[in-house]
């Protein structure tokens, strides 16, 4: 997990469950951004692998650059190559602590999604996602030692044979086994086989096309040198649970929002302030901050008013991005809740506070209404409807460039899984959100609650998890 902007941690447990957990952390890094390294906190943590002598362990994930931005540090608006980075930290066994100055950061790398040690601990390969890639590290000099380069879409998975020789790559969204002999190993070394995953294809084509453009960033189209792909900050669709300084793209603090059960463009606009009104006008950050060239031909994208987000329609004008918005749209399914009971029914403290939620004198739904407990939509063609709920803030921004009047109103679905809330993050708890962050009852009549009654609201507002009730 990554706990925001204070530090990645991992839960080492005792399988004979005498000994209470552990919980080892990685720190947030605050140095300033460079040519070569950037700060912030480790997040989307892959698997601890430890070294064959036991005394050493690494971690791979991908840092976010969550301390920089235009307004938490003027003149530091993030880039291409400054907002995520792959890295792998590495851990004192015996401690239990990470060594911080061991971590290590890759160029041209977004997020490093797994990691195995040689045979003889000499070499750690780790394999990043979005640009396609297993690199080596020599675990005497901490540096690279060349790469295995396209070696197929989203490696998610690495193992070495038995006797240390062979090192397969689960090539996940390629749906193949990628073999390597590590006796020749050199930059570019083509794979001993590529061997498929024997099954039936779950996926439609296009919707297989757009999960792994959604999860790529090798293809220049996307991205420019192999840092940002969507699923960087939306592994499996989800959210980072991170909160981004998006200032310079003339919005504000934004805490990153689940793509899970909103079908796309499903619930309305797109966004906190409703900058986007259909997924494909993610163009618009493929072509700004990832640096990538963008799936559109730059014909259809000078046509009419196709360059501006809320302008003429994208859809159909490119089969990639279509792909990418049928893949996004794909996504209808909500994680379960593990507040409900165990036959998925509210319990009862659950059942209290939705009753208290659905009482006309909080207000709650008169915003939070209909199956998905939203009223987003559009009074007018590009005009959205937005509320201020009492939460802007200095930090909050702007909306494509102009004044932020209110906010998009988000479902609930999904609440136990995405804190921080609010659009800036600046709620850590439920609680928060109905008691010190609502000034004024602007967010729900909720001053005149008990405790018992808030914990009863919170209780509810945890279940909720696409289900009808």
């Amino acid at each position: 997990m990554a706990i925001r902007g204070e530090r990645g941690a991992l839960a080492i447990v005792d399988p004979s469950g005498q000994t209470p957990a552990a919980l080892w952390t990685a720190a947030f890094d605050p140095q300033a951004s460079s040519d070569t390294e950037i700060g912030g906190v480790p997040s989307y943590l892959g698997s601890l692998v430890v070294a064959p002598n036991g005394r050493e362990a690494a971690l791979p994930s991908l840092q976010a650059n969550i301390g920089e931005g235009a307004f938490l540090k003027p003149g530091s608006a993030l880039e291409f190559d400054t907002t995520v980075r792959a890295v792998v930290s590495y851990f004192d066994v015996v401690a239990g602590a990470e060594v911080a100055e061991g971590r290590k950061q890759f160029d041209g790398r977004g997020l490093a999604s797994a990691a195995v040690y040689s045979y003889f601990g000499d070499y750690l390969f780790v394999a990043t996602r979005g640009a396609r890639s297993v690199e080596r590290i020599d675990r005497f000099t901490g540096a690279e030692s060349s790469s295995l380069i396209d070696v197929g879409f989203a490696p998610q998975g690495l193992a070495l044979s038995a006797d240390g020789r062979f090192l397969a790559v689960d090539a996940y969204l390629a749906r193949e086994l990628v073999v390597y002999d590590l006796g020749e190993f050199a930059e570019n070394t083509p794979p001993l086989a590529r061997l498929p995953i024997p099954s039936v294809e779950p996926l439609a084509p296009q919707l297989l096309q757009g999960k792994r453009l959604f999860n790529d960033s090798l293809d220049p189209r996307l991205s420019q040198d192999g840092y940002l792909a969507c699923a960087h900050c939306h592994l499996d669709g989800d959210s980072d649970r991170q909160v981004w300084d998006f200032t310079d793209r003339g919005e504000g603090l934004r805490d990153t929002i689940s793509l899970l059960g909103r079908a796309g463009a499903g619930d309305g606009g797109i966004h906190w302030s409703a900058n986007f009104d259909e997924i494909q006008d993610f163009e618009h950050d493929i072509r700004g901050p990832f640096g990538g060239s963008g799936l559109m031909s730059e014909a259809e994208w000078q046509k009419g008013s196709v360059a501006s987000t809320l302008g003429d329609p994208k859809a159909g004008l490119s089969a990639d991005l279509d792909a990418l918005a049928a893949y996004v749209g794909s996504l209808t399914e909500e994680r379960r809740s593990p507040h409900r009971e165990a036959d998925g029914v509210l319990p009862a403290a659950a059942e209290l506070g939705r009753a208290l939620f659905e009482s006309p004198a909080l207000g709650c739904k008169n915003c939070h209404s209909g199956p998905r407990l939203t009223d987003s939509g559009w009074i007018d063609p590009g005009v959205p409807l937005l509320h201020d709920v009492g939460t802007l803030g200095p930090g909050s921004g702007q909306r494509l460039g102009g004044a932020l009047t209110g906010l998009d109103t988000p479902t609930l679905h999904g609440l136990w899984h995405s804190a921080p809330y609010l659009h800036d993050g600046s709620a850590a708890t439920l609680h928060e959100v109905l008691t010190t962050r609502n000034f004024g009852d602007l967010h729900g009549v909720t001053s005149g609650l008990s405790a018992a009654e808030v914990e009863a609201l919170v209780s509810y507002l945890l279940c909720l998890d696409g289900q009808i009730d």
